[in-house]
C-alpha cells in the first residue's frame, strides 16, 4: 500500500487547527494536576513537555544545516523510522521528564513555543526542507507527523484532566490518513468493518509502537 501524500498547505492547515485545540486543553490544566498522571509514568508536565516538540522541533528543523541526508517522503515513513531506533520510548520518555525541568510555567511555555511555531511555518517556503535526525523531509509532510502528536497526547491530556473534547475535523482527518498507513492488514479490516456497522473486534494494535 502506498502511503499518503499531503497536498500543499493540507497538513499546515491543520497543524494550525490543532495547535489551536492543544493550547485550548493545556489552558484547562488545574494548578493541583501538573503533578498528577497524564499518560503511563509521565506526569502531566511531562506529557505537555514532550507533545510541546511539536513545535519546538518544527523550529529547530527547519534551521539549515543536514544531519542525515535520507529522504524521507512521508509521515508514516517517519514514524517507521523513527520506531525502528532501538528502545525509542525508553529515549523519548527521559527526554520528556529532562525537558518538562526546564521550564516552571508551562502554559506560557506553550504558548510561546506555538507562537513561534505558526510563524516560522506561516514565513516558511512551499519547498521548505527539515533537517531531520533520521533523514530530511519536506516541511508538508513533517507537519503532519506534528499533527498525530499534538491530536493523540491532546485526547491523552484531556482524559488525564477530565475534559471531554474533540479534535478539529481537519486534524482528526490528518491523523487518520497517517495512521491508516501504519495499520497492518487485520486492523485496517476490522476498521472497516467496524466503520460500515459490520460486526468487527478490533486487535490490541498500537500503530505507533
Amino acid at each position: 500500500m502506498i502511503d499518503h501524500l499531503f497536498a500543499e498547505g493540507e497538513a499546515a492547515e491543520a497543524y494550525r487547527f490543532a495547535s489551536h485545540w492543544w493550547r485550548s486543553i493545556v489552558g484547562a490544566v488545574e494548578d493541583h494536576q501538573w503533578s498528577q498522571r497524564g499518560l503511563g509514568d509521565w506526569t502531566v508536565r511531562e506529557l505537555v513537555a514532550h507533545t510541546d516538540r511539536a513545535y519546538k522541533t518544527v523550529v529547530e528543523y527547519l534551521e539549515p544545516g543536514t544531519t542525515d541526508i535520507t529522504e524521507i517522503y512521508t509521515a508514516a515513513e517517519y514514524f517507521r523510522v523513527v520506531m525502528a531506533e532501538e528502545t525509542p520510548h525508553v529515549h523519548i520518555a527521559a527526554r520528556a521528564r529532562s525537558e518538562a525541568a526546564e521550564r516552571s510555567d508551562w502554559l506560557v511555555a506553550t504558548d510561546e513555543m506555538a507562537e513561534q511555531a505558526l510563524r516560522t511555518v506561516a514565513e516558511a517556503p512551499s519547498d521548505a526542507v527539515v533537517h531531520l535526525f533520521v533523514g530530511e523531509m519536506q516541511l508538508d509532510q513533517y507537519l503532519a507527523t506534528r499533527v498525530v502528536e499534538l491530536v493523540v497526547h491532546g485526547l491523552d491530556l484531556s482524559a488525564a484532566i477530565g475534559l471531554d473534547v474533540t479534535p478539529p475535523s481537519t486534524a482528526t482527518r490528518v491523523t487518520l490518513r497517517v495512521l491508516t498507513d501504519l495499520a497492518g492488514d487485520a486492523t485496517s479490516t476490522a476498521m472497516l468493518r467496524l466503520l460500515t456497522g459490520r460486526d468487527a473486534v478490533l486487535p490490541p494494535t498500537n500503530v505507533l509502537a
